[in-house]
This record gives C-alpha cells, sequence and structure tokens, in this order.
C-alpha cells in the first residue's frame, strides 16, 4: 500500500528585513531549494529594487527606471515568501518580534537585514533640508528627476546658466557628474564633449578623487572631468548647506541650484537600536559567517554590516558575493547544520561608468577604459539583473494514470493543473446550478438572489449569506481583510448592512506558536473590516487545513421596500459597474511569477474596498435591480440579473479594467475558472469581437472581492456616477443599457 503523504507543518519563521542585493539570493535559492516546515517573510519598504550598478547608466539616459529596477513580489512568490510593503520601526530581539505599524507583531526565529547604507546626513547640517542624498536610490531618482526637469528648463533660455554642486569624491560621485553632464547635453542638443551652461562643481574633502583606486585610475577621472568641464575642488570641505548655497570649512559660500552629497555611509537609526553590536565604523558587526557578534540568530550583509577585522568599502559588488553564502547559511542554521565561511575579497573589480558610452575598470594596479569596457559591464549588469527577473515556470505535477481521459481532457487538465484560489477557485456556475436544482427543487431557481431572504414579522428580512476562499496571497493579515469585504458584499448588493457574522478557518498544520501567530494576523485582519462594517463578529470554527483557507456566514436586516433584487432591470436603464475588472487574471499571473507588483498594487487596493457605500448610492439613486460580481465574471452575473426575457447592450471599451489585466489576458495568463465562465459566450451576440480578444475575455474573468452592478434609471445616472466616484469608486462607469425588458430571449450585445 502506498504511504500517504502528509503535509508538512510550519515549523521555524524566517524573516528578511529589506530586499537588498544579498537577499535576492537568498530568495532565488528558497525558490530553488525550498526547505519544508520553514516560514519565511520578507519586509521591505520598496518592492521595486534598484540595482545600484545601473545607477549611472540610468541616469545617463541609457537605462530606465523600469530596466534598473528588480520586482521583489514575483521573487517573492517563486520564493514561497510572505511580503510585506513596509518599513520596520523596531525589532525586539528578547522577545524575537518585528513591530509593524497596523499589523499584529511578527515573532521570527531568525532574522536577517540587508536594507542598504544611505548617505551620513549627520555629517553636514543641513544635507535633509536643503541638498540630495544619492541614497537610498529609489528617492533619489525621484529628486533627481526634478533638478533634471528644472536645469533643462533653465537652460532652455540661452543666457541662464545652472549651477550643480556634489559634494564627495568617491565612485558615486565621479560616476553622477558624468553622467548628469552627459544626459543634460544630450538633451540640449549637445555633443557630451561641448561646453555648456550647465555648470558642475565636484567638491571633495580628500586629497584626491577615488581613494582606494590606483593613480592610473585617479589620473585618468581627473582628466576626464576637466575635459568635460566639470570643475573639481580638492580638500574642500563642505561644512553647511543652505538654501541655495554650500558652506565650506573656510567660511567661502558656494552658490548652488541644486546640491547632491555621497558622502560617509550610515546606518538606519532603528537598526542601531536594537541592540546588536556594532562595528567601529558603526555598522552591524558580523562575523565570517556574516551572524552578528552578539545575537547568534541574526545576520546581516551588505551596507548593513562589517566583518570583524575585514572592514571593505560599501559597495554593491561585496553585497552580490555575500548573498550566495547568506543563501546558505540562513537554512543551514535553521536547519542546526554547518554555516559557510565567507572570505572577503581584498581588492574587488570596480566597473565605473563615465556616461557617455565608455566605462574604466580598476582592481588592484589595473586601469583599463573605453568602449569594451561599457560593453563588459552592460552585460554583468543584465546577466545579474535577469537572473533575478527570469525565474522558472511554477509547474504542478499533475498525476494521472494512463487511459482514464482521453489525450484532449488531458491537455485541459495538465493546463490548469494549478489551481486558482480566491474567486478563480470556486465550482463552476452551472455543476453549482445542477446540484441545488436537485437537491431543493421548490426551493432554487436560476438566479436566484445573491442572499438567502428569510421574512421577519415587522416587515423586515433577515438575509444570510456565505462565502469561503482559499487564500491567494501570502498574508493572513491581508488575507482576512479581502476575505471579510468579498463575504459581506452579497448583503451590500441587496441594500442592506451586515449585523452579525460567524467565521470559518482553516489554518494549516504548523507548531503551535505559528498555528496561533497565523489564526491571529487573520482574524485581526477579518475583525478590522467587520468593526469598520459595525458588524459583531459572534464567534466560528476552526480547524487544520492543507492551506489557509477562510469564509464568513453573515446576516444582515433590511426592510422590505428598501431590498435590492438581482432582477426587476427595467427598459433604458443605464447599467453602472462600481469597481475595474480583473483580478482573476491578475492572481493567475501573480501565481505564477508574472504579475508586476504595481499591478497587483492596484487589485489589491480594489479589493479592499468595501461595496457598502456602493450599495447605498445604487439605492438613493432608484436602481431597479443589483448585483455583486464575483466568482462567474461579469458576464455570469449579468446573465443572472437578465431574467427570461432582458438582453442589454454593453459598450466593451467602456468596461474599466484594472491595471495589467488586458496584458495578461493578451498572454492567455487565464484563472482556472475562465474556461467555464468563458462558456456563456456561445449565447451572447459578440458582434464582430473576436473570441481572444482580451477585452471580450474580461467580461468572464472571475472577480475576488469585485464590484457591484447595478441598473440605474437613465435620468439619475449621471448623479449616481457623481456619487460613486466621490465616495472613492475611482473606476466607476457606466458599460451599457438595457435594450429591453421583453425580449423573446436574454441576449447580452457587445458594441
Amino acid at each position: 500500500m502506498a504511504a500517504m503523504q502528509a503535509p508538512t507543518p510550519l515549523l521555524k519563521h524566517l524573516v528578511l528585513v529589506g530586499g537588498g542585493h544579498s537577499h535576492l539570493a537568498v530568495l532565488r535559492r528558497l525558490g530553488m531549494q525550498p526547505v519544508p516546515g520553514l516560514m519565511v517573510t520578507l519586509i521591505s519598504r520598496d518592492i521595486l529594487t534598484p540595482y545600484s550598478g545601473s545607477l549611472p547608466g540610468c541616469i545617463a539616459g541609457r537605462y530606465s527606471q523600469e530596466e534598473m529596477h528588480i520586482d521583489l513580489r514575483p521573487l517573492a512568490n517563486f520564493a514561497g515568501a510572505r511580503l510585506i510593503q513596509q518599513a520596520v520601526g523596531h525589532v525586539d530581539l528578547e522577545q524575537k518580534l518585528v513591530q509593524l505599524e497596523g499589523q499584529p507583531d511578527l515573532p521570527f526565529d531568525l532574522i536577517s537585514f540587508n536594507t542598504g547604507s544611505r548617505p551620513d546626513a549627520a555629517l553636514i547640517p543641513g544635507a535633509v533640508e536643503f541638498a540630495i542624498g544619492i541614497k537610498p536610490i529609489d528617492r533619489f531618482l525621484r529628486e533627481w528627476e526634478q533638478v533634471r526637469q528644472q536645469a533643462l528648463s533653465v537652460l532652455a533660455d540661452n543666457k541662464a546658466s545652472f549651477e550643480l554642486l556634489i559634494v564627495g569624491g568617491g565612485p558615486a560621485s565621479v560616476e553622477f557628474a558624468l553622467a548628469a553632464q552627459a544626459r543634460i547635453n544630450t538633451e540640449l542638443g549637445l555633443s557630451v564633449d561641448s561646453p555648456s551652461r550647465l555648470h558642475i562643481l565636484l567638491a571633495t574633502a580628500d586629497r584626491d578623487i577615488l581613494p582606494g583606486h590606483n593613480d592610473k585610475v585617479r589620473r585618468f577621472a581627473r582628466h576626464e572631468l576637466s575635459r568635460r568641464g566639470i570643475e573639481l575642488r580638492l580638500e574642500q570641505r563642505i561644512t553647511a548647506f543652505h538654501k541655495g548655497q554650500a558652506e565650506t570649512e573656510a567660511g567661502e559660500m558656494i552658490n548652488a541650484d541644486a546640491m547632491v552629497y555621497a558622502t560617509g555611509a550610515s546606518l538606519a537609526n532603528w537598526l542601531r537600536e536594537t541592540g546588536l553590536k556594532l562595528s567601529e565604523d558603526g555598522f552591524i558587526e558580523v562575523n565570517n559567517q556574516l551572524q552578528s557578534s552578539s545575537h547568534d540568530f541574526v545576520f546581516a550583509a551588505g551596507d548593513n554590516a562589517t566583518i570583524a577585522g575585514e572592514a571593505r568599502p560599501k559597495s554593491g559588488v561585496y553585497a552580490v558575493r555575500q548573498g550566495k553564502i547568506l543563501a546558505h547559511n540562513l537554512p543551514a542554521f535553521a536547519r542546526g547544520k554547518r554555516l559557510r565561511r565567507y572570505q572577503p575579497q581584498k581588492q574587488a573589480l570596480a566597473l565605473m561608468n563615465l556616461g557617455n558610452g565608455r566605462a574604466l575598470a580598476s582592481r588592484g594596479s589595473l586601469f583599463l577604459q573605453g568602449k569594451l569596457i561599457w560593453q563588459a559591464k552592460h552585460r554583468i549588469d543584465t546577466a545579474f539583473l535577469n537572473k533575478y527577473r527570469q525565474l522558472p515556470a511554477m509547474q504542478a505535477d499533475l498525476q494521472l494514470a494512463d487511459g482514464l481521459v482521453d489525450k484532449k481532457t488531458e491537455q485541459q487538465l495538465r493546463r490548469h493543473a494549478l489551481r486558482c484560489a480566491g474567486c478563480g477557485g470556486k465550482v463552476a456556475g452551472d455543476v453549482l446550478g445542477e446540484v441545488l436544482a436537485t437537491i431543493t427543487p421548490q426551493q432554487h431557481s436560476q438566479g436566484a438572489e445573491d442572499a438567502a431572504v428569510i421574512p421577519l414579522p415587522d416587515e423586515r428580512v433577515l438575509l444570510q449569506s456565505v462565502d469561503y476562499l482559499r487564500s491567494f496571497i501570502n498574508d493572513p493579515w491581508l488575507f482576512g481583510q479581502i476575505t471579510a469585504l468579498h463575504s459581506l458584499s452579497d448583503l451590500h448588493a441587496m441594500g442592506s448592512k451586515a449585523h452579525s457574522a460567524l467565521a470559518l478557518a482553516g489554518i494549516p498544520p504548523a507548531s503551535h506558536r505559528y498555528s496561533k501567530q497565523l489564526l491571529l494576523e487573520l482574524m485581526q485582519g477579518v475583525k478590522s473590516v467587520l468593526d469598520a462594517e459595525d458588524c459583531q463578529l459572534l464567534g466560528g470554527h476552526s480547524a487544520e487545513a492543507q492551506e489557509l483557507q477562510f469564509g464568513l456566514c453573515v446576516n444582515g436586516f433590511v426592510r422590505q421596500g428598501e431590498l435590492l433584487h438581482k432582477r426587476g432591470m427595467a427598459e433604458s436603464d443605464a447599467l453602472i459597474l462600481c469597481k475595474a475588472l480583473g483580478t482573476g487574471t491578475l492572481l493567475a499571473a501573480d501565481m505564477r511569477y508574472r504579475a508586476r507588483h504595481e499591478w497587483m498594487q492596484d487589485a489589491i487596493a480594489s479589493m479592499l474596498i468595501s461595496n457598502r457605500q456602493a450599495g447605498e448610492i445604487f439605492v438613493a439613486h432608484g436602481a431597479s435591480a443589483c448585483t455583486d460580481v464575483t466568482g462567474f465574471g461579469l458576464a455570469g452575473h449579468l446573465t443572472e440579473m437578465l431574467g427570461n426575457s432582458s438582453s442589454v447592450t454593453l459598450n466593451l471599451d467602456d468596461i474599466p479594467a484594472l491595471d495589467g489585466a488586458l496584458d495578461c489576458l493578451a498572454q492567455n495568463i487565464v484563472s482556472s475558472l475562465q474556461a467555464d465562465n468563458a462558456a456563456l459566450m456561445q449565447s451572447m451576440d459578440c458582434g464582430e469581437f473576436k473570441t481572444n480578444d482580451p477585452r471580450l475575455q474580461l467580461l468572464f474573468d472571475p472577480q475576488t472581492s469585485g464590484g457591484l452592478l447595478a441598473s440605474v434609471p437613465v435620468a439619475r445616472a449621471e448623479d449616481c456616477l457623481a456619487a460613486l466616484k466621490s465616495a472613492g469608486y475611482r473606476d466607476a462607469c457606466c458599460i451599457g443599457f438595457v435594450d429591453s425588458t421583453d425580449s423573446e430571449l436574454p441576449t447580452i450585445k457587445l458594441r
């Protein structure tokens, strides 16, 4: 007899703080070699993490900002890691807790810091108020773009000049000066070497630029700056920044339209306050295994850390090399295995972008420069970025015995072996309808209301509804919020507020500590929604499940005359949808590591919008019928509204789509429920639209926490839309009209 495979319980928790270069390697390793029983969470303020090696090329205009960033979301999904976008405020190493704003504290067994560093603004008074730090890179890019636009605007006047001061003499300052000069000259229609009214002054307190590099490199860099009209002032210490001015140690005031500093790096204050032992240079002191010298369950790499007795420059080169060791040592420590030793290079190869299609190479006594060096740097940078962007496709092992199904059916089953969660994980509508009709033939009919309607003696009705979803996101707190809102939506579609709810939770096997933690986070997310809805949580039931699952049974009361029904559309009514479509295809893309973070941000923000106000607005504007758009897609739920004799026309171009949804549908990235929903196409009048048109396929996309669809008298439609937008439903729009309520057959026409 074959042994049954039991699910692996979650036993330990690894928290990664920061999306730096070293943690990229950790996430990729965890995706390639998972550690069963190890729960992983990535916390990062920024999800689009910049690759510092491409920054000068981006400034020079050779790369777009998108090309120099790595999206942490697909990488975290690949690693099976929970992703939390937030800046960490405090880490309690005694209790082993990460404190997060607005969320439950996060317990851990081991933790790693790779958040990067930033120029030490405390070194120069006024730096924060009046100058721009070259790190963090995302903030610098936003501020640099404003400076660039300002410079181009000023220099468009043939008489005006623009003064740019750069403080610091290291590689970051030199590369930025050359890249900025090249970009602005090019946009002014000048050659890189041409003199212009852009005046760049590079000031350093050191006796020469590029300390740590050989004489040939420094000599060439000085010559290149001079040749391109960039003024260099050595031993010129800037002691303070003022508005439009920098003050030198000698008391001289330097006027500048913009000031950038790339001075000595520093550790974030909150990391200093953790109680970790710090090195002499003010960073987390670690040993050669990248473990904290004071806390063995704490690891640090990249700019956050300094190896005891082996300090090195804060450079991405070292962070990348440390990543391989960190990727081995974190799982090894969790498992009680032997750790590997990292031995930093005494000399690292530095490739510096000159901003003009050339670069220089420096290592020890080596010095090379030219176009070939730029091409080599471009290949190295591109290979690094692609390593963390082009992830192996997720495979689902679908085991079928030979001969059980024909080849065509087998291909269809394998195509959707990765079953979707959320509302994309519903059983097909025709299956549910057939079963209900069989077991409750008297009560059930096609097009039943969104919630059960129970008349009460006092002219009120009790509405009851239930919904239950598999988790579609590696975050119990967010999953709880979205699922609660999704479950309440049936009541909102009928014009009712929620009164009370009972919870059903399925928690994956875990140690007592983490089982309690998962349930706590899930229920705190749920409770935050129910409190906002003034809905009382009466109790519930929990059980172990193979994966996180949750549902609510909800109750609401409404007066008989105020009840919104699914059917009852009036001729010429406007059809108004309050949310954009696309969560099904986006969640399908997310589980395949093909969804961009900004797409998922937009989708999650939409799913977190309650339909409560929309229902109230539709009631106030005389809606004749209403439903919520969920698992059966817009077409499926609209078909339920048609009854036996209504026909409607939809304007396909007016139907709002979430950012990225049409892109995903165009690539045939669809939910596992899409094909069943699309069977309705046979009864629709699709006009000239092709079957594979993404706009057409959007109608069948299953929605999780989707919006309400209502028919509203056309005379009140404009006011209704204005009220919806004012209430925060930014995508609300009229998508079509009711043609007739006396048609021979119910019909959806597209134009």
